[in-house]
This record gives C-alpha cells, structure tokens and sequence, in this order.
C-alpha cells in the first residue's frame, strides 16, 4: 500500500469514526444531561434531596411561602414522559421542594428525507438441465429489480417547557 493510498483510508477511517460517535450520541438523551439547562437564582447551596423523595409539579404557584431558587426551560423530541422525569432528576439534585410549570409550548418540526434509488435482485423461476453424461443441475434466475428514489416527509413533536424550582418557607 502506498503513501498516499494509507493516508486515505486512515482519513476516511477517522471521518467514519466521528460519524458513528456523533451518530451515536445524537439519539441518546438522558435526565441527567438535562442538568445543563438548570440556572441557579443564588449562590446558596442546597443539599440533595434522595432519589426516592417525590417532588410535585405545579401548575400555578403555591399559597403558602416559597422562595424560587432556580429555573430549568429547555425543548426536546424526547415526549412529555422525559420532561416531566427531567423536572424531578434537577429539583432532586438542587435541593427544590417543589417544581411550578410556568409555560409549555409544542411545535411541529418538518424536515426531507431522501431515500436513494437501490438495485435488488428477485428470484425468477427456477431451472434444470440434463447433461450428456445423465445428471441434472439446477438453479435460480436472478432479475435485477430498480427501485426508484423518493423523498419522504418526516415529522417530530418539539415540546419545550420552562420551570422554576422551589423551596417551601418554614
């Protein structure tokens, strides 16, 4: 293998290999890497809650006194089922007592997808001979089969929230 041709193929090897990490991070979303859209209201530390404490969320904020100590707002594909365990996991690490949904909003995400045209080989029939010295082969006619490229529409749910983490007064 010459120079040149190894420099290609370790470029191609890298491209490749960036391409399935990215690949591979893009479609996995965890509640904990939800944790880098929290902004802290103040300095104070407060100590985590475990993860078995349940914390409620809101609607609208509460009669009795609270202090905000936080806000968690990002948007995700992941469904309301992410969102609503992403609210629990931050107000846990961060010590709230409690989560007000202030807004939630949805959207449509529309976007092509284009399918590229590809060649498939059908079995057609299959055959038998005889040979001069009496014994018979067989086999399968291949057929190449086309099939045309298309673009499709695909669609993803978008829901974005924005929350405030809280802790009650005593």
């Amino acid at each position: 293998m010459t120079t040149m041709s190894l420099r290609y193929s370790n470029g191609i090897f890298r491209v490749l290999a960036a391409g399935l990490a990215l690949g591979l991070l893009g479609g996995c979303a965890s509640v904990q890497s939800t944790a880098i859209y929290y902004t802290p209201y103040t300095a104070k530390y407060r100590p985590p809650k475990p993860p078995e404490t349940p914390i409620p969320i809101l609607g609208r904020a509460p009669k009795e006194g609270y202090t905000a100590i936080g806000r968690l707002a990002f948007e995700t594909d992941e469904g309301w089922r992410f969102l609503r365990k992403s609210m629990i996991y931050n107000a846990q690490i961060n010590g709230a007592d409690a989560v007000i949904l202030k807004g939630v909003n949805t959207r449509q995400l529309r976007y092509l997808t284009q399918v590229p045209p590809q060649v498939d080989w059908v079995p057609v029939g299959n055959y038998y001979r005889n040979c001069d010295n009496g014994e018979i082969y067989g086999g399968t006619n291949w057929v190449p089969f086309f099939r045309p490229g298309y673009v499709q529409e695909n669609i993803e749910n978008i829901t974005a929230i924005d929350s405030e983490m809280i802790v009650f007064k005593k």
